[in-house]
């Protein structure tokens, strides 16, 4: 799978890891399946009663929740959910056994859910994403890495990106 990056989405997930660092932060990554490929025009951030810590980070789940019903609904259900983003401010962009463990989690409820993970390398902060398959009861499948590539996007995307900052 593809993952397609807006630019202003990697400009936000940088600017909150900068403002967190060296605490964890995240937030959710929000889009479309275009085919079996996922566009990302917006990310969310941890939310204001998220907690954060050196090696762990619990989002604000019911404002991550009300705001992407909100950018659903403005957008007459063209933005949804597709995953979650994260930090390593000490590590490298790799799932640890708990983040696999989530990301299981997350694709037993949304289809190819995608995980991504900042963390500084050569100065800038390096993402790295997964998504996790389907898998049946008994069939477990491991996470698969994406490609990621990173697009300029055109003004409706754009829009939706300032929208998604605005309710920071």
């Amino acid at each position: 799978m593809r993952l397609w990056i807006a630019e202003p989405v990697l400009d936000e997930i940088t600017r909150l890891a900068d403002a967190f660092a060296p605490l964890e932060t995240g937030g959710v990554l929000v889009g479309w399946r275009s085919g079996g490929d996922r566009v990302v025009a917006a990310a969310l951030g941890p939310g204001p009663r998220a907690l954060h810590g050196r090696h762990m980070f619990i989002p604000h789940d019911a404002w991550q929740i009300a705001a992407i019903d909100r950018l659903f609904a403005l957008s007459g259900g063209d933005l949804d959910y597709l995953g979650d983003w994260h930090t390593h401010p000490d590590g490298i962009a790799a799932m640890s056994a708990l983040d696999r463990k989530t990301l299981r989690k997350l694709g037993r409820k949304t289809a190819d859910a995608v995980m991504a993970i900042a963390a500084p390398e050569q100065g800038r902060w390096r993402l790295a994403a997964w998504r996790q398959p389907r898998g049946g009861w008994l069939d477990r499948p491991e996470a698969e890495g994406c490609e990621m590539v990173p697009f300029a996007p055109g003004a409706q995307a754009a829009d939706w990106a300032r929208l998604a900052h605005g309710l920071e």
